[in-house]
């Protein structure tokens, strides 16, 4: 007599695999990653309906910016004063550079008022800080020659093993299982090919290696981007470095080495993930062969586990062939929108003659009268708190002293000036600075 128990179970089984192909995100972020470096690791990948007609007519500002047709997000240029839509979005997503705040835990507090509205009732802002740490010269392969081993020997056994299961499967005449484990086999090969044949062909390659060499008090110019979803995203992701570092990663579109490549492997792909689709809905239904979607659904899972310890321990190998090493600051929760403006425009940035110093602020509040007395307060209040004004020194403003708006704008700068001297933003800014000549890397600010 059949168990009822064990015959659900494999009903379920049947259909738990049917679930992955709703996703769309990991198709497009395994290609990108197999063409950014040769240190990566595919794998498994699912699609659902509507990938098969992107994958087929794919081209590289697609697959590198926007995959999904959503809409783009936004950056604003400290240095600039002017804001545009981001280009390579997947690209920051894959180094880490895009991120969203994931909870309280590993976040940076640097100053709670104790009076006026309480921290989680106010409008909360999140920054998400990296710092574009330019190298002396473009990094070559040996620097990442034993990485590069590890991954190939990791995408082999990931190719050879699929096939000794599909050889397993075929002597015991389980055909739809064979069908499975080479379209993973295959997607392995497609991507292998296509990671060892194109490289990405990033913008401003020789302005970036003569800033590389020259240092920020010469000719070279830093800047500041802040990027959003929106602009009144509770999550701002800020980019620090050279200006041709930056421009080359949110302005520029990166091309490939050789997009009729991509062309024809977004088809392969097309094609696997179609036989991919059809296989495992085969097996709807199907109790007996219930442990073939079982087997695949184990295959995948396994599958996940070595892009992801890759993408843990070394995440700038996404910028193998980028002039710097980005390094990330953990988040920093400001309890308010204005605390964290302040903060971002002490960051390291070169002005320019014909841009307003707060003009970058123009898409997060209106230049009106309010404004530009705002900032025209906080812009003294900047004077005494990290030049003039020393620990123990008097306010030199003691009629201000129960001005409403003043005591605000007090607060905001100190809770900005907080996070800057923060040991977990001090340490790589300071490095930064040091990096593009401004300062020492072991001088403190």
């Amino acid at each position: 007599m059949e168990n009822p128990v064990l015959s659900s179970i494999l009903t379920i089984t049947a259909y738990a695999p049917i679930v992955l192909f709703t996703e769309s995100l990991r198709v497009q972020r395994t290609m990108v990653a197999s063409i950014l470096t040769p240190c990566s690791i595919a794998p498994a990948i699912t699609g659902c309906a509507k990938d098969f007609h992107r994958l087929w007519h794919l081209d590289d500002a697609q697959l590198l910016g926007n995959f999904m047709d959503e809409h783009a997000a936004n950056v604003t240029s400290v240095k600039h004063g002017s804001s545009f839509p981001l280009q390579n979005q997947t690209v920051l997503q894959l180094g880490g550079v895009l991120r969203r705040d994931m909870g309280i835990a590993g976040a940076i507090v640097p100053y709670e008022p104790a009076v006026g509205k309480s921290f989680r009732t106010r409008r909360e802002t999140v920054v998400h800080l990296s710092f574009a740490i330019p190298h002396n010269e473009r990094r070559g392969n040996d620097g990442y020659r034993w990485l590069q081993g590890v991954c190939w020997t990791v995408t082999f056994l990931e190719f050879a093993v699929p096939i000794a299961l599909a050889s397993y499967m075929a002597i015991w005449r389980h055909f739809t299982g064979v069908f499975l484990m080479i379209a993973i086999s295959l997607s392995v090969l497609i991507l292998a090919v296509l990671r060892s044949s194109t490289h990405p062909i990033i913008a401003n390659q020789s302005e970036i290696s003569k800033f590389c060499k020259d240092t920020a008090t010469g000719l070279s110019t830093l800047d500041v981007h802040v990027i959003a979803d929106h602009w009144n995203e509770r999550n701002l992701n800020v980019v620090c470095g050279y200006t041709s570092h930056l421009h080359a990663l949110t302005n520029i579109p990166l091309q490939l080495s050789r997009p009729r490549l991509l062309l024809w492997a977004g088809r392969g792909l097309a094609i696997v993930i179609l036989l991919q689709a059809a296989s495992l809905a085969s097996l709807i239904g199907d109790k007996s062969n219930a442990w073939l979607s079982l087997s695949w659904l184990a295959l995948y899972i396994l599958m996940l586990a070595p892009p992801w310890i890759l993408n843990a321990y070394h995440p700038e190998s996404a910028y193998e062939n980028y002039a710097a090493t980005l390094t990330k600051v953990p988040p920093i929760r400001f309890s308010c929108r204005r605390a964290a403006l302040v903060f971002i425009s002490r960051l390291p940035s070169s002005s320019r003659a014909y841009v307003e110093k707060w003009a970058w602020t123009n898409v997060f509040m209106p230049d009106n009268t309010r404004r530009k007395l705002w900032q025209a307060q906080v812009d003294e209040l900047d004077l005494l708190t990290f030049e003039e004004k020393a620990p123990g020194v008097q306010e030199q403003h003691p009629s201000k002293k129960n001005d409403p708006e003043y005591l605000k704008s007090k607060t905001l700068l100190r809770e900005a000036s907080a996070a800057y001297h923060h040991p977990q933003v001090l340490q790589p800014l300071l490095a930064y600075k040091g990096s593009v000549g401004l300062c020492s890397a072991s001088a403190s600010i």
